[in-house]
């Protein structure tokens, strides 16, 4: 630090003209080559360097860090969206805590919560499963009549339409049927983990 003072005043009698002057900042950096130096107005040599700005009594005012590189500020973007998605992460969970406490008072309430949330997708289920079996019921009586057409015979327009109709049923069915049994799973998945996080919040507060 002692040094660093006197290399500065040994720099300032080489400024005095220009601080008389009225000037009331010196720039001050070192270039490509470590050579000092020294301006009344931003050094064009130092444009990609750290830049002291000192006053008259030779006291650093303001340190100007190096423009950032392309990868820097690639870099400097990536940590500012990972911070500001923790940040809202954050915020989410909080809401999400302040809405399972507000919602539940025991355990039982978030297991019944969950029994008859899954109990409404099963009656879909129940429901889709008797559509299905009609879909298909169909779908056999439209191929049991193909099968009754002589060998190489055309199919009628109105029996190939019966069997596509029938096809699109018991497809779509079970289709929606998938979907309930992932929509359960959901279900129930979320339940644990309301519960789990129930538990955590019940003990932080009573470790408070």
């Amino acid at each position: 630090m002692v040094s660093k003072r006197l290399a500065l005043l040994c720099l300032l009698p080489a400024l005095w003209p220009a601080l008389a002057l009225g000037q009331a900042k010196i720039y001050i950096c070192k270039d490509a080559a470590g050579h000092t130096l020294s301006s009344d107005r931003p050094i064009a040599e130092c444009s990609n360097r750290p830049v002291r700005e000192i006053d008259k009594n030779g006291i650093t005012r303001r340190e100007i860090a190096a423009p950032l590189t392309a990868e820097e500020k690639q870099k400097k973007e990536q940590d500012a969206r990972a911070r500001r998605a923790e940040e809202l992460a954050a915020v989410e969970q909080r809401r999400n805590d302040a809405a399972i406490l507000s919602r539940f008072r025991s355990e039982d309430d978030i297991i019944d919560t969950g029994r008859r949330n899954a109990a409404i997708v099963q009656e879909n289920v129940k429901r889709e499963k008797q559509v299905l079996a009609a879909s298909e019921t169909r779908q056999q009586a439209a191929e049991a009549e193909l099968a009754q057409l002589p060998s190489g015979a055309p199919r009628p327009a109105y029996l190939r339409q019966r069997l596509e109709e029938a096809d699109r049923g018991v497809n779509g069915s079970r289709r929606r049927l998938d979907d309930y049994e992932a929509e359960i799973l959901l279900i129930n998945t979320r339940t644990e983990a309301t519960l789990a996080r129930f538990r955590e919040l019940r003990r932080e507060r009573a470790g408070r």
